[in-house]
C-alpha cells in the first residue's frame, strides 16, 4: 500500500471534511443552545418540554428536504441521535 500522507489531493479532501465537521459541530451546539432556551420558556409557561409529534414532524420534513446522497432511513437515524443528544445535553446543563 502506498503512503498517502504526502498526497496533496488527500490533504485537500481531509481539510474539506474537517471544515464540514466543524460546521456540523457549530450547528449542533447552536441547536443545543436554542433548545435550552425553548425548554426554559416552556417551563415558564407550564408546557411539556418534549413534543414527540414535533420531533416526528421534523424528521419527516427533513426527509422530504433531503437531496441525498444520505438515504431517508439514515436521515431518521441521524436525527433521532441528534435529538436524543440534544435532550441529554440540555438536561445536563439544566442540572449543572
Amino acid at each position: 500500500m502506498s503512503d498517502q500522507s504526502n498526497d496533496p489531493i488527500v490533504e485537500q479532501f481531509r481539510n474539506q471534511i474537517t471544515d464540514t465537521d466543524l460546521a456540523i459541530l457549530e450547528a449542533i451546539n447552536k441547536r443545543i443552545t436554542t433548545v435550552r432556551k425553548l425548554h426554559a420558556y416552556k417551563a415558564e409557561q407550564g408546557y411539556d418540554a418534549v413534543d414527540p409529534a414535533r420531533e416526528d414532524w421534523l424528521t419527516q420534513y427533513l426527509q422530504r428536504c433531503n437531496k441525498g446522497p444520505l438515504s431517508n432511513d439514515e436521515v431518521a437515524v441521524l436525527w433521532r441521535s441528534i435529538i436524543d443528544s440534544t435532550l441529554r445535553e440540555v438536561a445536563r446543563l439544566r442540572d449543572a
